[in-house]
């Protein structure tokens, strides 16, 4: 997690939509909203104020725009937390808009620090100023402005914000299903069953902390699913793992082999004995 406002924003501003939404979390954590209603109920409010004064600008609406299409695409690659955290960011953006475009954004603007409850006031303060009519009118203004930008945004920069952002959820859902599942799997006689559950969990918080699918990230990923493969996984799951990252040649190679030799060593292995029935109990019958 980053330390402040300023650096999301900055990573919004550079294009790194996956970081930047995780900036409702860290609100959250700063202003100590533990109560999730409350949490919900002043989210709003404290976005704005941080946004407000930490230089908004019409770029910062240009590019939320670029990530509001991607949000909008059929293969929904942003999905439940990362969903909720566009929708809340979304919210605070409209009236930054009308602060904006009506020069009323410095009644917002302060140099001390303000605890939650201060900001609070000092948001219902300002909203005097403007007439709530007024303010419904200047909100549906700048709504509609807002979607005009998200249906002419540029498609380059909106494939790209999309490879960026589906390169990391992709697998991010993958691995969420394949753990529901393995979970859910009848595999009795599965000794590995729960070690590879406790391995996919470990695998999908880690990607869950990722932004970005680096060079690292792909390299810990493969680490990941070789330990999977070395614990003989079902049938099923081979292809989750395939999918996932796939093997190297050869490892694969290997992978392939070393199956083949443990079905051939057992196709190999000599039958058991036949039970004697003929005992030398039974030659020599008691009279």
């Amino acid at each position: 997690m980053l330390s402040s406002t300023k650096e999301y924003l900055q990573a919004l501003r550079d294009g790194k939509y996956l970081l930047f939404l995780q900036w409702p979390k860290f609100i959250a954590e700063y202003y100590g909203k533990n109560d999730k209603n409350q949490e919900a109920d002043e989210m709003v409010s404290l976005l704005i104020f941080e946004w407000l004064n930490n230089g908004f600008c019409l770029d910062d609406i240009k590019k939320f725009a670029i990530l509001y299409a991607v949000h909008e695409m059929e293969s929904r690659p942003l999905r439940e937390g990362l969903s909720y955290a566009l929708t809340t960011i979304s919210i605070a953006l409209f009236p930054c808009m009308v602060y904006l475009t009506n020069n009323l954004q410095e009644r917002y603007i302060t140099s001390k620090k303000l605890s939650s409850k201060e900001v609070l006031q000092l948001m219902t303060m300002n909203n005097a100023y403007l007439e709530k009519q007024r303010f419904v009118e200047f909100l549906g203004q700048e709504q509609d402005k807002f979607f005009t930008w998200v249906k002419e945004a540029d498609s380059s920069a909106v494939s790209k914000a999309f490879d960026q952002i589906y390169s990391v959820t992709y697998l991010k859902y993958l691995i969420e299903d394949y753990l529901n599942l393995l979970e859910s799997a009848h595999l009795p006689n599965d000794q590995l069953k729960s070690s590879r559950i406790s391995l996919v969990i470990r695998l999908a918080k880690y990607l869950n902390e990722q932004t970005e699918l680096t060079q690292d990230v792909h390299d810990e990923i493969a680490v990941y699913v070789k330990k999977l493969w070395e614990m003989q996984p079902a049938e099923f799951e081979e292809e989750f793992l395939k999918k996932i990252s796939p093997l190297p040649f050869i490892d694969n190679t290997v992978r392939i082999l070393t199956g083949l030799s443990a079905r051939f060593f057992s196709i190999l292995q000599p039958p058991s004995p036949p039970l004697n029935i003929n005992s030398d109990a039974d030659k020599n019958p008691k009279v």
